[in-house]
């Protein structure tokens, strides 16, 4: 198996050029490579600008390259910021010629993924919860971003997959974000059955549980079984996950969670 995973820096900024204080794209990514060793996998990292670890990849887009996303933005106010996906997924399926793991740089593997080897499906995408898709940003967004986040993708060795890849970074480059051009692709009119597999336009494409294989909801809920946490913006300082943001989230967020609704009835209503 490999893992492949990539970054711009090693410090994030927010879309206003804020510093996330204590977030590290290199923190994340050697933890995943540590992790990757431990279970047997190999890691491919590509550093797409100042990360200092990993092959150089060369992004030729000076607004990436300074704030780490892209000018055009196909939503007022959401930025694309990985526009390349597609293309180092591409290449390093080329290269390796093996069952493949994308991760995003702060999407961070936690524990043994042997079980999502199957030769049933080619390509793999991850399930938001229903719970997300209720929200009210999500359905503002609905369009972007859909029942798949793009933080982590599988992917058989197939040529159907890699056929996919093609399609996906020629749809990515005509919609300008590469997460809405995954959801078009890979994604019925309907929400669909976590493990349930679908042959789109000869694709099969598998549906894996974020709540297991692309954890974000930290605000939510803690669930147990986590194979891949991912530290993306709203929940980027969660990280480094210890032991007291462990606790936090066990304990204080359930309670928070029960009174936000009480509050916001009493002193908003």
């Amino acid at each position: 198996m490999i893992i492949l995973t990539a970054a711009n820096s090693d410090k994030a900024k927010d879309d206003s050029g804020n510093l996330y204080r204590h977030f590290s794209f290199r923190g994340v990514i050697q933890a995943t490579i540590d992790k990757a060793k431990e279970c047997g996998y190999k890691s491919v990292v590509y550093d797409l600008g100042t990360l200092g670890i990993g092959e150089k990849f060369c992004i030729d887009d000076k607004t990436f390259s300074d704030k780490g996303y892209y000018e055009k933005e196909v939503h007022k106010g959401y930025k694309s910021k990985s526009l390349f996906k597609p293309e180092i997924m591409r290449m390093c399926m080329e290269e390796n010629n093996d069952f493949m793991v994308y991760l995003d740089g702060d999407a961070q593997l936690c524990d043994s993924i042997d079980e999502v080897i199957s030769t049933d499906y080619d390509i793999g995408v991850t399930l938001r919860e229903l719970t997300e898709i209720e929200s009210e940003w999500h359905k503002e967004h609905f369009d972007i971003v859909k029942y798949v986040n793009a933080g982590v993708i599988f992917c058989n060795s197939t040529p159907a997959a890699k056929s996919f890849l093609d399609v996906w970074k020629d749809t990515t480059e005509l919609l300008g974000n590469d997460q809405m051009a995954l959801n078009k692709l890979t994604c019925p009119d309907y929400y669909p059955e976590p493990y349930s597999i679908l042959d789109i336009q000869g694709v099969r494409i598998k549906y894996f549980p974020c709540s297991k294989y692309n954890f974000y909801y930290f605000k939510q809920k803690l669930v147990s079984d986590i194979k891949i946490m991912h530290f993306k913006a709203d929940v980027r300082h969660f990280y480094p996950f210890g032991l007291g943001k462990r606790l936090y989230c066990l304990f204080i967020i359930p309670v928070l969670n029960i009174l936000r609704p009480i509050v916001k009835k009493v002193f908003f209503r």
